[in-house]
């Protein structure tokens, strides 16, 4: 049946009115043509025929009037069947043979309904989608996505349908959602409920380098299964010796525990370690209990000349300093008078040593000038002593310092350090600011000194509040090589004084600037990689980076931020956004960026403080399929019955579907459903009374033209 209503100015109009409008348009087309008397009378209805006809359609249009299509439609009731599509239905144990067997029990299921239904098929694992037959390929098992999915659903069906075997690998428990449902759960178990006990190294963590001198830590976690109540030794080996052993107490029929052992490394070399876990009786298999690996091992001691040109306390107060640092290797010489050396020469090392101390200046004629010359590559750090700027002249300028003498004035200044250039502007000048005039004076010549066009003047020399532009502290950094120069002497009187703020700024003022001018400038400053090279899809991704300064000490106040894109470079839209990783001590920091899908991923790192970048790193990472469906293959036969009983249903533990089709037919759910539909339809969005309209108009002006009518 078709009921047509008419809304406009009014939502409903009688068919009286209807008329009346009607007669209205043709009455108003017969008055415009009724003073033509001399038109044959065909051709003058005809006029007053068209232009009622376009009145009568624009006040059809203007009413806006529609009708309503009404329609029944039969169709049959709908079962919503959900197959777990996870890689634990794959598993063989038992009776059970993994997906041929679930395969089969798919096609019984698909075989016992009869045509009164129709059926919806759903694949899910970790979210449901569409699907025929399961693969079993799916990483997770997230039944609350199917509850949420089925609460979507139940008013367009009459029941579900569950086959699973009830194993819960993500999502919250769905058995409190069950009792949302005002459609029944009819769940059929799939899988072995055969216990198999199990003890598993389930993942190391480890760094593969490492330094000596420091100690490594090492975090295993240790899966278990079916052991309750029982005790674990965690054996930790290395060199095959055993140095360390843990006991787990397992406290629940299945549980992940973290033991955390360590190792302090003092020489160099490769190291071979074994976390070994003694078999349990009944253990299903040993060969998960033992996971071996290797750590590299490098020394990072920094080997430096100290060679003196003359006896002074500055050289005793730096080798000092220089010596109580367990990195350094400190190789002491000096050239006494009438060509004595004492120490070690240099020119007998077998290879470079990685930085150069000048105190004060050979002769011109001193065979350690050709050594300096012939190790060009090493950086110099050189330090004035009395009457060394003439020797400064003698050697034309020697290229090792970043400055050179403009006047040389034998008269030395006392002097008070300067700083020229802001805080943490430099790697040198990461302090707290200084009130320097208190601290004890200093000595140079007063002689004009010009620094080198690259370099840098961190310190200068103030005399009595005044400055002199004298360059105390020059730095440069040219190629793969750093320079610098002290053009002061007296720095042992900051050693020897008992004011603790002047020896303490001594002290780590010289060391920052020795591991500054040992480091390279193009040394990798900043180290990104992720906790281990691969990780599954369930675990959270872990992200650390170490950061050093221009010094190449540990820098705890800097900035980091990561990118993670997928191996081409574009990046995931569920990780687009920054990451900036925390400060976890050390120049050690981390973040944790959640799961990510299988796949490869890069991440591209910097590191900025201040206004200054620190550096930048680039690593990859993979993430491979989650073995979280194979550590608990066990059916969960109760979950799938408290899913059926909350909602309704009914637990179909031999497989047969004959108990729902009872349960339906008993309901009167498995009758032919009669639905009505209804479509309103508005004349105004169809064209044909537009061209109407206009063809009307057409007819009329051509009548008129026939006729001489303006």
């Amino acid at each position: 049946m078709t009921s047509i209503f008419f809304q406009g100015f009014n939502p409903i109009i009688p068919l009286l009115v209807w008329i009346l409008v009607l007669l209205f348009c043709f009455a108003g087309a017969w008055w415009s043509y009724a003073y033509l008397e001399t038109v044959t009378t065909w051709k003058k209805w005809a006029l007053i025929l068209l232009r009622g006809s376009v009145f009568s359609i624009l006040a059809l249009l203007l009413l806006n009037p529609f009708f309503i299509d009404r329609s029944v439609e039969e169709s049959k009731p709908v079962i919503n069947i959900y197959l777990d599509n996870s890689q634990s239905l794959t598993v063989e144990r038992g009776s059970y043979t993994g997906l041929d067997d679930y395969l089969d029990l798919s096609e019984s299921v698909f075989s016992q309904i009869d045509d009164r239904f129709d059926l919806q098929t759903y694949l899910f694992d970790s979210s449901v989608n569409e699907g025929e037959l399961p693969e079993g390929v799916g990483a997770f098992t997230n039944l609350q996505s199917v509850l949420d999915h089925q609460i979507e659903q139940q008013q367009e069906s009459v029941a579900h349908l569950l086959l699973s075997d009830g194993i819960v690998t993500q999502g919250r428990n769905p058995v409190f959602s069950a009792q949302n449902l005002s459609t029944p759960i009819f769940t059929i178990p799939v899988g072995d409920t055969t216990t198999v006990r199990d003890v598993v190294i389930n993942d190391v963590e480890f760094n593969p380098v490492s330094y000596t001198n420091t100690e490594q830590t090492f975090r295993v976690t240790v899966n278990q299964d079916g052991f309750e109540g029982e005790t674990a030794d965690i054996q930790f080996l290395k060199e095959g010796d055993l140095i360390d052993t843990e006991s787990i107490s397992f406290s629940d029929p299945t549980s992940s525990h973290l033991v955390v052992f360590t190792d302090r490394h003092d020489e160099a070399g490769f190291r071979e370690y074994e976390i070994n876990i003694p078999g349990l009786d009944e253990e299903f298999t040993l060969q998960n209990n033992r996971e071996q690996f290797t750590v590299e091992v490098i020394d990072e001691k920094t080997r430096i000349v100290s060679l003196a040109f003359g006896v002074h306390p500055d050289i005793g107060s730096i080798r000092r300093l220089l010596a109580t640092d367990q990195q350094n290797e400190l190789i002491s010489a000096t050239r006494l008078n009438r060509g004595r050396l004492t120490g070690e020469d240099p020119t007998d090392l077998d290879s470079p040593p990685d930085l150069i101390l000048l105190h004060g200046l050979p002769e011109s004629d001193d065979p350690l000038l050709d050594w300096i010359a012939e190790t060009d590559d090493v950086p110099v750090v050189y330090f004035l002593l009395p009457g060394a700027q003439d020797r400064q002249l003698e050697l034309s300028q020697p290229d090792f310092i970043p400055y050179t003498i403009e006047t040389s004035r034998n008269d030395v200044v006392d002097l008070h350090l300067l700083q020229e250039l802001d805080p943490y502007s430099h790697p040198l000048l990461e302090f707290s600011p200084q009130e320097f005039r208190r601290f004890p004076t200093l000595k140079t010549n007063r002689s004009d000194v010009e620094a080198s066009a690259i370099a840098e003047v961190l310190f200068s020399a103030e005399f009595q509040r005044t400055e002199t532009g004298i360059p105390v502290l020059i730095t440069q950094s040219t190629g793969n090589k750093r320079m610098a120069a002290v053009n002061a002497y007296g720095w042992n009187r900051y050693e020897r004084t008992a004011n603790s703020t002047v020896s303490s700024f001594y002290s780590q003022f010289f060391n920052d600037l020795i591991s500054w001018a040992a480091t390279s400038p193009d040394q990798q400053n900043l180290t990104i990689e992720p906790v281990k090279p691969t990780f599954s899809e369930t675990e959270e991704i872990e992200i650390r980076a170490s950061l050093v300064n221009e010094r190449q000490q540990p820098e705890t106040d800097a900035v980091i931020e990561i990118n993670i894109s997928d191996a081409e470079g574009n990046t995931q839209e569920e990780i687009s956004q920054r990451y900036v990783l925390r400060h976890t001590g050390s120049g050690e920091y981390q973040v944790e960026v959640g799961n990510l899908p299988e796949g490869t991923y890069e991440i591209e790192g910097t590191a900025t403080k201040a206004d200054r970048q620190l550096g930048t790193d680039r690593s990859r990472f993979d993430v491979s399929q989650s073995m979280v469906e194979f550590i608990d293959t066990k059916r969960n036969d109760l979950l799938l019955e408290q899913l059926a009983l909350r909602s309704g249903g009914l637990f179909l533990e031999d497989q047969s579907l004959q108990p729902m089709l009872d349960y339906l037919s008993e309901e009167g759910l498995d009758q032919v459903v009669e639905r009505e539909n209804e479509e309103t339809r508005y004349f105004n969005s169809h064209p044909l009374w537009f061209i109407l309209a206009i063809l009307c108009l057409t007819g009329e002006w051509i009548l008129r033209r026939t006729l001489s009518l303006p």
